[in-house]
């Protein structure tokens, strides 16, 4: 399959899919993790968890544990795995003054540096100074913090920077936004055929009715843009939900927010902005062998937000994603049966699901992405 990059690209540009095999290949999936998720920026958590000595996020880049700590020199990135039997040194999230693995008790200072190993004076040979833990780049953007297992990639703000400033045009301050939530999830579909899903609204006024009858899915109106290490989505609120005439309930959407923004930021980070009061949520996607995906979403508010605009907007969004759900779940089935081998794109309404896929296979080939 990646014999001929050159040629899958001329596919794609003719409007041609991938093979079902890209979504259901074990070896496929591995391969991802080390030429796409290992060499790329992945986001860990919000820097308002890393605002004091001590506190601490842990996360996953390209199936390898991470934590980022905030120290007396500011964000320190490592590998989440004890020198010693590799057991995962730091668990979830929180605040320490030291970080001891759970396992026998070796023990780092903030700056990752062995200082302790019981037991350590019966083995004369054993030179702490040795078994640092392995560093790793961590860099902040905005209120989002990355980690990089990757030393010659572009920087987190070279891949991205631009998008702060399109959010900002939104109304949202980024500064002022506070963390309201976070959950887990899990679903049986490939991680690509979830964000391709995520990278076209072609499907949302079949899909999406509360959606559709909040922003205007009208291709003349819902603008679609690359901006090579990230995308773009964004379309207007529906002066009929403005008014209240909405044919069906919705929440509050008369805030100060007016646009709504839907953003990709390669390899598997999307952020939300919906109209109504400042808000913002993120979700992250990480493959679950190739056929599931296991990720995060985070929402969060501008300050001043009501408790009740809160719950309304994160019911939107959650009926919102059961609904993808439905349709990448049914996707997923499909590409298990093999047949049609490949499927075929509108160039016009799904270019960012073939510029996504270009990414993919440029960087399965051992390619920058772009």
């Amino acid at each position: 399959m990646l014999d001929d990059p050159t040629n899958l690209i001329a596919a794609l540009d003719r409007g041609e899919s991938l093979s079902a095999r890209w979504y259901t290949d074990p070896a496929i999936t591995e391969r991802e993790l080390t030429h796409i998720f290992r060499k790329s920026w992945n986001y860990v958590g919000p820097l308002s968890e890393l605002a004091q000595p001590g506190d601490y996020v842990t996360g996953t880049a390209g199936g390898v544990p991470v934590v980022v700590v905030r120290n007396e020199r500011g964000l320190a990135g490592f590998v989440n795995v004890c020198r010693h039997r590799r057991h995962e040194v730091m668990k979830g999230r929180g605040k320490a003054t030291m970080m001891q693995c759970g396992y026998h008790a070796w023990t780092y200072d903030l700056a990752g540096d062995l200082k302790r190993v019981p037991r350590s004076v019966a083995e004369p040979s054993l030179r702490l100074e040795d078994f640092p833990l392995l560093p790793i780049r961590a860099e902040a953007l905005g209120p989002f913090v990355f980690v990089n297992l990757d030393k010659e990639a572009p920087s987190a703000k070279d891949c991205y920077g631009p998008v702060l400033d399109i959010i900002a045009g939104s109304g949202v301050a980024l500064d002022t936004l506070e963390l309201h939530s976070r959950e887990d999830w899990r679903a049986p579909a490939n991680w690509k055929a979830m964000l391709e899903n995520y990278l076209e609204c072609y499907h949302c006024a079949v899909a999406h009715p509360g959606f559709s009858a909040a922003i205007d899915v009208r291709p003349d109106n819902y603008t679609l843009a690359a901006h090579g290490w990230f995308s773009s989505q964004s379309g207007s609120v529906r002066p009929a939900a403005l008014e209240g005439k909405a044919r069906i309930k919705l929440y509050d959407v008369s805030g100060a927010v007016t646009q709504s923004q839907y953003h990709f930021l390669w390899p598997n980070l999307t952020i939300n902005i919906n109209p109504g009061f400042p808000n913002l949520s993120v979700d992250v996607w990480i493959p679950d062998g190739p056929n599931a995906t296991k990720g995060s979403s985070e929402q969060f508010f501008g300050p001043g937000v009501s408790e009740d605009f809160a719950r309304d907007l994160v019911a939107f969004n959650e009926q919102v994603a059961r609904e993808d759900d439905a349709l990448t779940d049914s996707v997923q089935r499909g590409l298990l049966g093999g047949l049609p081998e490949h499927g075929r794109f509108l160039t016009s309404s799904e270019p960012l699901v073939i510029h996504f896929q270009k990414m993919i296979v440029n960087a399965m080939s051992g390619r920058s992405p772009l």
